[in-house]
């Protein structure tokens, strides 16, 4: 849907959560690296290479936000 528009005509915004294990466990993850993976996955899948706004879906609070961020 995103290809049919400019990009000038939307604004994208997504969001970042769970981790899942090799085990298939789901924590909450804020690390920073985490977060750029979760971004650069999202702009691939998404096809664009700006994200308008991007959010945590739960905070992580075993990592200060100032390094989530």
């Amino acid at each position: 849907a995103l290809k049919q528009l400019s990009r000038e005509q939307v604004q994208v915004a997504t969001k970042f959560e769970i981790q899942r294990d090799e085990s298939g466990t789901r924590t909450v993850c804020g690390r920073p690296e985490y977060v750029r993976a979760c971004c650069e996955a999202s702009l691939r899948r998404l096809g664009i290479d700006c994200i308008d706004l991007y959010y945590q879906h739960h905070i992580d609070t075993t990592i200060p936000i100032e390094e989530t961020v």
